[in-house]
């Protein structure tokens, strides 16, 4: 009896030891991000860009939550600065980087996209390949981008 009670408590222990890392390092819903996104307009319209951009950047904010994170950008038609970092509060050393370039391993320029869909289209997902942080892969990444001025996107991504 002893035994048997010995080797279900290991065997609880170890699945609720798995169940915790597996949890730990769910990513956020495609619902979650749009949540987000919404909650930071809001913040931006109530606060303004500049509060907005101070805010967004502090990694300890309720604009972050687990895997997701808000990000924001500002789009300019001048030359050599298109599609600047505001804020990015997992890399700040993205702020004041044009990314308008930046590609995805496919070549695919999702920066670009996400400025068009925000600020042509009026928001929406734009779906590229990305380096996942938890496991270090290529893979399936998809941001909700939204309009937060005329010349100003938010948004927060999600890897699938």
């Amino acid at each position: 009896m002893a035994k048997r009670l010995s080797f279900q408590t290991v065997l609880f222990a170890s699945l609720f030891f798995f169940l915790s890392i597996a949890a730990a390092h769910a990513g956020g819903t495609a619902e979650e991000a749009e949540a987000i996104v919404n909650k930071a307009l809001a913040y931006v319209k109530a606060n303004g860009v500049d509060k907005a951009v101070e805010t967004f950047n502090q990694k300890e904010s309720e604009y972050v939550s687990g895997d997701l994170y808000v990000f924001m950008f500002r789009v300019s038609e001048t030359p050599g600065a298109r599609v600047v970092t505001l804020a990015h509060p997992v890399n700040p050393g993205l702020i004041g980087k044009d990314l308008y370039d930046l590609k995805d391993p496919n070549g695919y320029q999702f920066m670009a996209a996400m400025a068009k869909k925000a600020m042509e289209d009026k928001g929406g997902w734009v779906h590229y390949k990305w380096s996942n942080p938890l496991t270090r892969k290529i893979g399936e990444k998809s941001s909700f981008v939204m309009p937060a001025g005329p010349d100003v996107f938010v948004g927060c991504g999600i890897y699938k």
